[in-house]
């Protein structure tokens, strides 16, 4: 299979550029992950399900793709909600118990989330708890190059000892006021500062032990440190929401490059927010939802998936219960088409068309437009308007003069290329249990033949999160189906 060329806009160059593999045909992929503290969030999900779909058009154009997402288990957040709850005394043990319980849980419901929306598991899906070693390792050169320097038991970076520092968010480093330096994760555009890598262990705080003391990695080397160890000194592509550019990103960049001595990722590529009715997601504002409050409305994880990935990455999205109940009917209709093109057409031929079209032809005209739409920065709407129009086409052709069998095949062979990318129009065997939710739901079987009520409910609600309904009665489980 020939390659297909792709391109996408690189945030650090601010233009569409075609994507070149360091390796042909195969592309590196680095995507940053969750920081597993709560569920994740529609607005969250957003960024991973454009994510899966840039992956998915370069499996699909012919590429392989080795993917590395990486999971944040320690993090300033976390270690808030995880500790809370201890004794004061509670011994370094104790409190990297807690934190791993924390993390492991949701972890848990983010992976389930991913594999409700179908998304593809990464090849390596790496903890940074995991990593302690390398992350040590990375700041050590980074002070053997004078990038670092130890203040009271924490390491900080030198911003002023890289050149280039400021160059994926186009900072105005001149016009800027640089800082002191800075423990926090995240902080302010305008806040030009020096950050932390290793931070000096806090009373009531889990810690590892280091050449500084002991201590735990800031959020931003992590990402550096997992990256280089799984993927390589070289990246094609780097990938997170919009919201990662700085400082996040920014401070890969100046991590990984300071130590390296060479750029680390060719291609930058962000996703744009969500917002719920035109406001930014709030608790406080009632527009807070997660997929299973969604499922719990009784929406299918497809029509959630369809409805971002119908969408633009690059622009700002306007979450709805219409725009859902839109993508839901668009669905609707292809499937209707797919499920036409299965059957043998026999109720079709009512009459001549005034002119009647070319269905092979056609079927190519599609895949030209959709591929144009993909190739060019992921462009989903103008790809799927490809898929419509022959769908509007086709059908009006089968109307009046049915389309034979090698036609149907070949509309058929369309519609998996497109869905290899999109997954939302699945073969009839793509919806048969994994075994996975085979396992679940054998397992409620057992729970209530021993009448445990409580367990019976939560694999039910679980099966429910992955978008499968059980059909109960008094003899047990008889069925299911998807939301």
């Amino acid at each position: 299979m020939s390659l297909k060329p792709i391109s996408l806009h690189n945030t650090l160059t601010r233009k569409v550029e075609p994507v070149a593999p360091l390796e042909p045909g195969v592309v590196t992929l680095y995507t940053c992950g969750p920081t597993v503290y709560n569920f994740a969030h529609i607005g969250n999900l957003r960024t991973f399900l454009f994510q899966d779909l840039m992956k998915r058009t370069f499996l699909a154009a012919g590429y392989q793709v080795r993917h590395c997402m990486n999971i944040t288990d320690v993090e300033d957040k976390i270690i808030r909600d995880s500790q809370k709850d201890l004794a004061p005394g509670a011994d370094n043990e104790a409190r990297h118990a807690a934190m791993a319980r924390l993390t492991a849980h949701y972890t848990k419901a983010f992976l389930e989330d991913l594999a409700a929306l179908r998304v593809i598991e990464p090849t390596y899906t790496p903890r940074a708890t995991d990593y302690i070693p390398q992350m040590v390792g990375l700041i050590r050169s980074l002070e053997e190059r004078g990038l670092a320097y130890v203040r009271d038991g924490s390491v900080y970076y030198r911003i002023a000892g890289l050149a280039h520092y400021g160059c994926l968010a186009h900072l105005d480093r001149e016009g800027m006021q640089a800082g002191t330096s800075v423990d926090a994760d995240e902080y302010e555009r305008d806040s030009v500062q020096d950050f932390v890598l290793w931070k000096a262990a806090k009373e009531g705080e889990p810690w590892w032990p280091s050449p500084w003391g002991p201590g735990r990695p800031g959020w931003h080397i992590e990402c550096s440190a997992m990256g280089i160890e799984l993927l390589g000194p070289r990246v094609d592509i780097h990938s997170g929401g919009v919201d990662l550019v700085f400082p996040h990103h920014e401070n890969e960049i100046a991590q990984s490059e300071g130590s390296l001595g060479h750029r680390w990722v060719n291609t930058w590529v962000h996703g744009e927010f969500l917002l719920v009715e035109n406001e930014k997601m709030s608790k406080s504002l009632g527009n807070f939802f997660t997929l299973r409050d969604l499922v719990a409305k009784g929406y299918d994880p497809a029509t959630f998936r369809f409805t971002i990935q119908s969408n633009h990455y690059r622009k700002v999205l306007n979450f709805s219960f219409e725009g859902l109940k839109g993508a839901e009917n668009a669905l609707r209709r292809i499937r209707q088409f797919r499920k036409r093109m299965e059957g043998d057409g026999t109720l079709a031929g009512q009459g001549a068309m005034k002119e009647a079209i070319d269905p092979a032809a056609r079927v190519e005209a599609a895949r030209e437009g959709f591929w144009a739409g993909m190739a060019d920065d992921l462009n989903a709407p103008e790809a799927l308007a490809a898929l419509f129009t022959l769908i509007t086409d086709i059908n009006a052709q089968d109307d009046r003069i049915a389309l034979t069998r090698e036609e149907r095949d070949a509309v058929l062979a369309f519609l998996d290329e497109t869905n290899a990318v999109f997954a939302c129009w699945p073969h009839e065997e793509e919806a048969s249990l994994d075994a996975e939710v085979e396992a679940l739901i054998e397992r409620r079987r057992e729970a209530k033949a021993a009448k445990n009520w409580a367990e019976s409910d939560r694999v039910r609600d679980e099966l429910k999160a992955l978008g499968i309904l059980l059909e109960d009665r008094k003899d047990g489980t008889v069925g299911w189906r998807r939301a």
